[in-house]
This record gives C-alpha cells, structure tokens and sequence, in this order.
C-alpha cells in the first residue's frame, strides 16, 4: 500500500459536493452481495501527521491494534452477524469491476448514511476493502506489496442522507490512497485489509473534522461547516439535517475505487498502473453496529441494536449509488438511487445482510492508555521510546513514572519495565 506504507498519503480536500443530476426512485432497489472466499489478511495504523505506521498481520488469534485515545462514536464493525448462527461463509459489496459491462459495476461511487450526535468531532476513521487483484509479496511478510495504480477515495459529508432531493450534503474532508495490497494468494481467494487513518495533527496539517455544528466552534477540529445543524429551509420546525426527526444529524461517507491503468494519481502525466491488471473485483465488507441477531422462530433473523454501546447507533438500511454521467467528464455522477440487500436475515445456509458497511469513526472519549503507550495510538514501539526519552530530557511529568517528583534512572527502569509487560 504506497500511500500508507511509503507515508505518501494523497490528501483532496473537498471543495464541492458529488453532482446529483438525476432524480430517482426513492424506495431501495435490491441487489445481490457479492461472495467468495475471503482471507482477512491484515490491519494497518497509520498517522498522517507522523508517518507512524503499524501493520497486525490477522490470524493466529492477532487482533487490529487499538485506537489510542479516541473511542468509537459511530461504529459499523460487526462483519458477519450471523456468524453466531454458525455461517461462516464471507459476502461483500463489489463496487468496481472492470470485467463488468453495467453502469453500476465500474467508475461509481458508493455513499452509506446515518445519524449522528451533533457537533461530533472525528479524529479517526477506520475503512476496508476486499480486493482479487493478483499481488506480490516480495518479503514474505503475509501483506501484499501494492498493486500499482490501485486507489481508493474515501470523502466525508455533513448534511447527507442518500436522497436526491431531501439532504444538504456538504463536503469536509476527502483522502485517497494510492497502490492498495491486493491477494497475496495463489489459491483464487480474496484477501481483505482493515484500516484506521489516523486524522489528527496540528492545526496546519490535521484532517480532523466536526459533524453537526450547532454553534459555530470547531471544538478544535481542523474542518467544519458553522452552524449546520440549524438550517429550516422548508421551515416544518425541524433542522433539514434531520431527515428522519430523530435528533441525530445526517452524514455520510462515500468510497470510490481507481482500477489500474485508469488514472494519474501523483499528478505526473503519466497512467498509474497496468490497464490488464484492471479486471478484478474490489469491493467493501458488510457491518452492522453492535448487538445481537435474534431468531424469528421462521427461518429468518433479525438485528437488535445494543444502542448502550459506544458507536453503536444511527444505522440505516439503505446505501446510495451515484454512477458517471454518460458522456460526462472525469468524475461527474448523477445520483442512480438508493439500493439494499432485502434486510438482516439468516436462512439456512445463507444470509441476506443489511445494506450498511464496515466503517466506523472515532473521536476524542477519554481513553485511557496503557502506561508505556506514551503516544497513545494503541501499540508499543520505537515511537514511545523516543517519546518518552524528550520528556525525560525535559523533566515533563510525563516521564516521572514513580510519581515523586524527580527524572532519575528509577523513572527509566520502571519506563522498561512497563514496556517489557506490554498493553493488556
């Protein structure tokens, strides 16, 4: 994954919204998931503003590493809930395949939705893809090395609701990265990678942004739109942010991939990547927020929301499609309608999944870090040592790990130790 593993991370800043041209029906269409065998292959950390970068190879009971000192406040995470029902089997959403002659199955951009407490700051996302596109693995480490010319553009909207006509969308913050790992298989399965964008920085580089503004203060993030939640527009006496009078303001988040051979991703005049490499799927995994899958008593599953848990509320059950314009230039897309997959259910040997996908975003929740975690991002390395040795050098609190007031060889001992021991 260049953009991640080299620290060249491809950041556009949003400064207009996706076209919607067309209107369209607003009753979801039904679509089919796509399936095959998927192997989770890998996590990765990184920090936009120090480069840090931490890869969790998956498997052998290895978990993602934490999210530092934020905490989930929106959270779509739970990837197959019926795997408690004892299916196993992985389906996803295909957004882009060039092997595909439809107008939904290349160049389009996918939106999902929901709702989410007002004036809510986002200092971190965590994003997926599941790709078939052959990929090398040159050191052995289990992690594709980067299919060349393979993207991805993630964009965050205030204001949106997946309708054509009833939402205010606007842009914050857009990233695109660039050479995502594809399979490192031979086998014909798919890998899958997971990852958390760090967003947070100085005030001059941060990406940070706010959902909901109802008063003009950013609470410190580097992106926001004043005043968003109050627009009446239609003056019913309820913010038009607000389409399902809920209390909970509308946002979204859209995803579109680049195949290889498609595009100039570093602005150098020349086609990254191979356009024959381009013929494979790469698409997103299903989530739903935390809770339980109940069983109807007929065959069919239902979702119970467990809303007392951090991030675990404001699902839809619809997505958004927006497709090129035909004819049109390089990015314009009209607004082809709102689809699904039929509902949460579990049948037998095959579920239908609801139409919400892997995403979450956290934000700043008091988290408490593990001692040695001095950076507090969830894992222990190089990066705490050197942390931890300027404020020792500066005599900060800090570094005072025996809490008596003095920076001695005892606050660097028990520093060691602490890192020996490792995060619970």
């Amino acid at each position: 994954m260049k953009s991640v593993g080299s620290g060249v991370l491809l950041i556009c800043l949003c400064a207009g919204g996706i076209g919607g041209v067309a209107e369209a029906a607003e009753s979801p269409v039904t679509l089919s998931p796509t399936h095959g065998q998927v192997v989770d292959v890998a996590h990765i950390y990184y920090n936009i503003m120090s480069g840090e970068r931490v890869v969790t190879v998956l498997g052998d009971e290895q978990v993602a590493p934490a999210a530092g000192m934020s905490g989930p406040i929106w959270s779509s995470l739970v990837s197959n809930p019926c795997a408690g029902a004892g299916y196993t089997t992985e389906f996803f959403y295909g957004v882009d395949n060039n092997a595909d002659t439809t107008s939904l199955a290349t160049g389009i951009t996918v939106l999902d939705f929901g709702d989410v407490a007002v004036d809510t700051v986002v200092d971190m996302v965590h994003i997926n893809w599941v790709t078939g596109h052959i990929d090398t693995d040159s050191d052995s480490d289990g992690v594709g090395d980067g299919v060349v010319g393979l993207a991805g553009e993630w964009t965050y909207w205030d204001g949106e609701n997946g309708r054509s006509d009833r939402c205010d969308r606007f842009p914050l913050v857009s990233f695109r990265l660039t050479d995502l790992p594809g399979t490192p298989f031979d086998d014909g399965a798919l890998a899958g990678y997971s990852a958390d964008i760090d967003l947070a920085g100085s005030f001059s580089s941060s990406m940070t942004f706010e959902l909901g503004d109802t008063d003009s203060d950013s609470q410190g993030a580097a992106f926001y739109t004043p005043g968003y939640w109050l627009g009446d527009h239609d003056f019913d006496g309820f913010p038009d942010t607000d389409f399902d009078q809920d209390g909970l303001f509308d946002w979204g988040w859209s995803v579109r991939f680049f195949q290889p051979g498609t595009a100039d991703h570093d602005g150098d005049g020349v086609i990254d990547g191979d356009l024959a490499d381009s013929f494979k799927t790469i698409g997103i995994n299903f989530g739903v927020g935390e809770g339980t899958a109940i069983d109807n008593g007929d065959g069919t599953w239902t979702w119970d929301l467990d809303t007392a848990i951090p991030g675990a509320t404001g699902q839809e059950d619809a997505f958004a499609i927006y497709a090129p314009l035909p004819g049109g230039s390089d990015g314009e897309t009209l607004h082809a309608g709102l689809f699904w997959f039929g509902g949460f259910a579990c049948e037998g040997l095959s579920y239908t999944p609801m139409a919400s996908f892997e995403h979450v975003l956290y934000g700043p929740s008091g988290f408490d870090c593990c001692p040695a975690d001095i950076n507090c991002d969830g894992a222990l390395n190089f990066f705490d040592i050197s942390e931890f040795l300027s404020l020792f050098a500066a005599q900060d609190p800090g570094a005072d790990f025996d809490n008596n007031g003095t920076w001695n060889f005892f606050d660097i001992s028990a520093f060691l130790a602490a890192f020996s021991a490792g995060c619970p």
